[in-house]
């Protein structure tokens, strides 16, 4: 399956235009066009949210809120442990079912798919607040049809603490790039604040002629 034309802030990908993101540079964030880096799941919620027949556009807005809905996905699913059930079901959740292979047949379109998972997340919300009421049994039942569309089908994976450990390692190297900004300035007073501060997060830097290297303690 291919997806239509790619555009970056409105203007078609190109490498004349200096707009041309690799995949690798997502995921390290080492693009001009880039403010910080995006996961691999990230950007496969970003192009789910629009039909593959469609344009996408890039942006780092887009990207944030594409973030901003999977995670939303992801604590709904994982809040339905925690869900107290009752013995009766306020509402029909089972619908959603037909609704959702409904849409993946209508030639595999996840935007609608994605809406449908939207709202059984505002269902798993208003039972957590006591607004609406499940059964064990659709608890259950949510719980599969939830785990095989954004597993199975949509092949979405909660890698969040993986994402976190890219951004420190992105952040990491600004810090360490402006401390090695100062020391070639000679502001040394400046390269040592920065050294003891990050101690004082428990990480330790560790300079040798190959450059400056960091871990935690």
């Amino acid at each position: 399956m291919h997806n239509n034309m790619i555009t970056i802030d409105g203007q078609k990908m190109g490498k004349s235009l200096n707009n041309f993101i690799t995949l690798n540079e997502f995921f390290s964030g080492e693009h001009e066009a880039l403010d910080r880096p995006y996961g691999p799941m990230i950007i496969r919620f970003f192009m789910l949210q629009a039909h593959y027949r469609s344009t996408l556009d890039f942006s780092n807005d887009a990207l944030k809120a594409a973030e901003k809905g999977m995670n939303k996905l992801f604590e709904s699913y994982n809040l339905l442990d925690k869900l107290k059930v009752s013995g009766t079901s306020s509402t029909d959740v089972r619908k959603y079912e037909q609704l959702c292979f409904d849409a993946l047949n209508d030639d595999f379109n996840t935007p609608i798919v994605l809406a449908h998972l939207f709202d059984l997340s505002k269902v798993i919300n208003q039972v957590n607040s006591e607004k609406e009421t499940l059964t064990k049994e659709d608890v259950d039942f949510v719980k599969n049809l939830m785990g095989t569309l954004l597993f199975n089908i949509l092949g979405l994976r909660d890698d969040r603490e993986k994402d976190d450990s890219q951004l420190v390692e992105y952040l990491m190297k600004t810090i360490l790039d402006i401390r090695q900004q100062a020391k070639e300035n000679k502001d040394y007073a400046t390269a040592d604040k920065i050294r003891e501060e990050l101690e004082k997060l428990n990480i330790r830097l560790k300079d040798s002629k190959e450059g400056t290297g960091w871990t935690f303690i």
